[in-house]
């Protein structure tokens, strides 16, 4: 699935996460501090569950709790490419940037879970938070237009929404059209950082010096 979308919530709130990488204690102590009700409010993350930090299966296996939806980053495609033999190097790629977790396991399992997950895990969301729109990409969004979103994309267009840094490199300020806010990861922020309608939210969960980043989104808007 290239985009979802979700009509507003009536019932609770809706809340944003950066980056998770394996740190699923560390968002339960989040999600604890700002009261989240799992019966109500829902969870949106920018992808990026797993690799790197202490507990990428169970952060991986959230994607089946009714509350959590989460995009497609550049981990889970890595892990993806590793599992279809993309390429001679894939495993080793994966592996490389955090992948190593999966032999704690029975990788039939891994992959089975892998597999079921990413199939709820599209590349993009689309939310309506109090009558605004709001999307989630991991890196960006193809050619600064959210409506690109909604026509089939090329495989240089689904890499820059997995991989591209050029926006924040350069700072760049410039909205984002056809849609109010968005939400992105996949670059380590020390803080979130705001370009234009654009907001960076990894702010480097599995790091020493980073912490994860949860946020209620109407509070952004």
């Amino acid at each position: 699935m290239q985009l979802q979308t979700f009509t507003r919530n009536a019932r609770g709130r809706d809340f944003a996460i950066g980056d998770l990488h394996g740190c699923r204690e560390q968002l339960v102590t989040r999600l604890a501090e700002a009261g989240f009700d799992t019966g109500c409010d829902r969870l949106f993350s920018v992808g990026d569950l797993i690799d790197r930090g202490p507990d990428s299966l169970g952060c991986l296996q959230l994607v089946f709790e009714p509350w959590f939806f989460a995009i497609r980053g550049n981990h889970e495609q890595m892990m993806l490419n590793a599992f279809d033999r993309a390429s001679p190097l894939a495993l080793p790629l994966w592996y490389m940037n955090g992948g190593q977790w999966m032999l704690e396991h029975d990788q039939a399992d891994v992959e089975a879970c892998a597999r079921a997950a990413l199939a709820r895990m599209p590349y993009a969301i689309e939310v309506d938070v109090g009558g605004k729109r709001v999307g989630l990409v991991h890196a960006e969004v193809p050619a600064h237009d959210w409506h690109s979103l909604q026509h089939p994309l090329s495989e240089a267009r689904l890499a820059q929404l997995l991989w591209a840094r050029e926006r924040i490199t350069r700072r760049d300020r410039s909205p984002i059209a056809h849609i109010d806010l968005v939400l992105v990861g996949h670059t380590i922020v020390p803080a979130i950082t705001r370009l234009g309608n654009t907001l960076f939210i990894d702010t480097g969960a599995f790091s020493s010096r980073g912490r994860l980043t949860l946020l209620e989104i109407q509070s952004w808007l």
